[in-house]
């Protein structure tokens, strides 16, 4: 399976009950040229998505744990695949602060260790 077919059949109610706690909304999301917002003010177009001051995307409704942005989130959402991501494996076993702490904390652990994040059931 592609990677970006991968990432939208993961099944990230069941990735939360594992621990990973929304990790991916607090990864760094650069857009694309073409996914830029027009510029303002005589400032060059904005090239990521913001976050709110706890670091998470400001597409991430903190109720539910969903992106209020799905169907025209960023390529790079579209793209990622937390399955392939070894910052996962951290944070399914020790947890979420932030991604200095994270990145510090961070051991590699070999793959066929590693906590899959289920595929959702089709």
């Amino acid at each position: 399976m592609a990677p970006s077919q991968e990432c939208s059949l993961v099944d990230c109610e069941e990735g939360r009950r594992l621990g990973c706690g929304t990790f991916c909304c607090y990864l760094l999301v650069r857009l694309d040229d073409d996914e830029r917002p027009p510029p303002e003010a005589g400032l060059p177009a904005k090239g990521y998505v913001d976050k709110t001051p706890d670091g998470r995307c400001i597409h991430l409704d903190s109720q539910t744990g969903r992106c209020t942005s799905w169907d025209q989130r960023p390529r790079v959402c579209r793209s990622y695949v937390c399955n392939a991501d070894p910052l996962l494996q951290t944070v399914l076993r020790e947890g979420f602060v932030s991604l200095v702490q994270l990145t510090r904390r961070h051991v590699d652990i070999p793959r066929e260790q590693w906590i899959q994040v289920p595929l959702k059931n089709r």
